[in-house]
């Protein structure tokens, strides 16, 4: 009888490593990591205004090359980035809740998200813009609703998970670029998977009778050239999608740190 040969796998080649060590760590893959949703948060992208204390150079929270129209990809070396460049981004899921923030004159802060309207919350109006929505509870906190682009950001080495959360006037954005995803058709039937597709954000000074700030601009870059590019937002589609990972904490500071007018 033919002695069966032995089946042998090798370990995926890890880029820089020697292969037995690939190997070990293979074997030891996941140890050490956590996968708990509050240790996996996917830090913010946003758009810096004239009144962000990023932009201020006397501020302490100034960030060097930062001014009005930049864009902020918090909790990296070097997170600014020219509004007129912009980013490359992979949107992966999305979703939309509402945020409860202690006003600004009552020392301001986040205090939670919800992910539809509390009950107790009435629009009080703001006598800036009668026509802007302004949800606030009986505890004089504020209600924003708020929705969420999770991504990848690609162009700067590998690509990293961040979200973009759009409110206020971000809202008319935020449809038209959904409305955009949705266009995009699969030659056989159904939508194309939003991970699919790319776009180029850069941010747009606009102006209205309140005053004028920088918004985004969102700017069809066709399709993902690569199936790993492709694997990397289902994953974190997936991830979103379970619970694995969410957006974290808003800047505290979040109203001069966007679009809110």
């Amino acid at each position: 009888m033919a002695r069966s040969k032995a089946v042998t796998t090798k370990a995926p080649l890890v880029e820089g490593v020697p292969s037995i060590l690939a190997e070990r760590m293979a074997r030891d893959a996941g140890k050490g990591i956590s996968k708990d949703q509050s240790d996996n948060m996917v830090p913010l992208i946003y758009i810096l205004q004239a009144q962000s204390p990023q932009v201020m150079k006397r501020n302490p929270q100034y960030i060097e090359g930062a001014e009005a129209g930049s864009i902020w990809l918090r909790g990296i070396g070097d997170p600014v980035v020219n509004g007129e460049e912009g980013v490359l981004f992979q949107p992966c899921y999305f979703n939309k809740d509402w945020v409860e923030w202690i006003p600004r004159d009552a020392g301001g802060g986040f205090v939670g998200r919800h992910p539809v309207l509390p009950d107790d919350a009435k629009n009080v109006g703001d006598p800036r813009n009668p026509n802007r929505v302004n949800m606030m509870r009986p505890n004089g906190n504020q209600l924003r609703e708020t929705r969420y682009h999770a991504g990848l950001v690609h162009g700067r080495g590998a690509p990293m998970p961040f979200v973009i959360p759009m409110s206020s006037s971000g809202h008319t954005t935020s449809r038209s670029w959904m409305f955009l995803m949705n266009s995009k058709q699969l030659p056989g039937g159904g939508t194309a998977p939003s991970f699919a597709q790319l776009y180029r954000l850069k941010t747009k000074l606009r102006t209205n009778a309140q005053g004028e700030w920088y918004a985004w601009d969102v700017e069809d870059e066709g399709w993902v050239s690569s199936i790993k590019d492709y694997e990397l937002g289902n994953a974190l589609h997936d991830a979103f999608d379970v619970g694995a990972k969410d957006a974290e904490v808003p800047y505290h500071d979040d109203e001069v740190a966007t679009d809110q007018i």
